[in-house]
């Protein structure tokens, strides 16, 4: 339902907003200490906000947003505690660098550790971990390191099915599936064009082109996904794209099809706009962050657009719920 649309965004300090019935913005609750990036919501109100360690060294990764706008780390024990300064072992087992966190049907947290910190993959840190809001607890543990990331590997969002996880790698390319029962993990279309970046798209925010350090358009691969309700379609798309890409879940999962026969069933899907984050509803509707009008649209089925919210303080808004 659109009332319960959350995105983050930034208004001088880093702030939840809620887009209402009236389709207005309305402050939930503001970090003035950590930069976030993701904001998840239970079916009984429960907020959580992830923490990217991308200003500084020192950050709480993941936290419950109380009523009074306490940060509340979780889980407990050290999952909360590594610092690539001073703090940098076992990095299996505590949090370093968040990037996504979602809440399931069942009221579980999922989150994603991007397992690269700046430019640098960190190695055996890139993980999916699902946390039991029952007692707060790690419930299990999905390591990718299986996979054995190449250098610039980075794990960025996550949709979750009722057997696999699908996550999309934003530091290459690539789509991962992650087998919820066995552990068993894979990665495919690390070479399509489909999780590439569409060059030569020139992003503007807040008026000004989106560069590299060498003063090149940003180079921004797989980033935004969506399951379908039905959990037969997944979409996926660059942020910087200007369209969906589609696949079926049926084929995603066959084993049995080579990288090029998986890559000849991708298909172009409906028109878009350069996004920081995407929400699919349960009847299939996408609201789409948009990273250069300062905008929430949503996108029906049949992929045509609505303007639900325009305002100026929308900057780089991104993971919603």
């Amino acid at each position: 339902m659109l009332e319960n649309l959350l995105l983050r965004t930034v208004i001088g300090l880093l702030i939840f907003t809620h887009v209402n019935a009236q389709n207005q913005l309305v402050e939930v609750a503001t970090s003035p200490e950590y930069q976030w990036n993701g904001v998840a919501l239970t079916k009984n109100g429960r907020m959580f906000a992830g923490f990217p360690r991308s200003v500084s060294d020192a950050t709480i990764s993941v936290a419950e947003i109380l009523p009074t706008n306490v940060m509340k780390a979780l889980p407990g024990g050290d999952w909360n505690t590594f610092n690539p300064i001073n703090s940098t072992e076992n990095v299996e087992n505590r949090f370093v660098n968040v990037n996504a966190i979602l809440t399931d049907v069942n009221d579980n947290l999922w989150v994603v550790d991007a397992g690269m910190i700046g430019n640098r993959t960190i190695r055996n840190s890139a993980k999916l971990i699902k946390i039991n809001l029952q007692n707060n607890m790690v419930e299990r543990n999905y390591s990718v390191s299986s996979l054995n990331p190449p250098e610039g590997f980075a794990l960025n969002d996550v949709r979750i099915a009722s057997q696999y996880a699908f996550l999309t790698e934003s530091g290459i390319g690539s789509i991962v599936i992650i087998n919820l029962q066995s552990g068993r993990v894979r990665r495919v279309l690390d070479k399509h064009p489909s999780t590439k970046f569409d060059a030569p798209t020139v992003v503007r925010v807040e008026g000004r082109k989106v560069l590299d350090e060498k003063g090149e358009p940003k180079n921004m691969p797989n980033n935004n996904l969506e399951l379908t309700p039905d959990e037969k379609t997944l979409l996926y798309k660059p942020s910087f794209s200007y369209n969906w890409w589609r696949i079926s879940v049926a084929d995603l999962t066959n084993e049995n099809l080579t990288e090029t026969q998986l890559g000849d069933r991708v298909i172009k899907g409906s028109k878009t706009m350069p996004t920081g984050g995407t929400t699919m509803d349960n009847e299939g509707n996408i609201y789409l962050m948009d990273l250069e009008r300062r905008a929430v649209w949503r996108q029906k089925p049949d992929g045509s657009l609505s303007l639900i919210v325009h305002d100026e303080r929308i900057i780089w808004g991104d993971a919603s719920d």
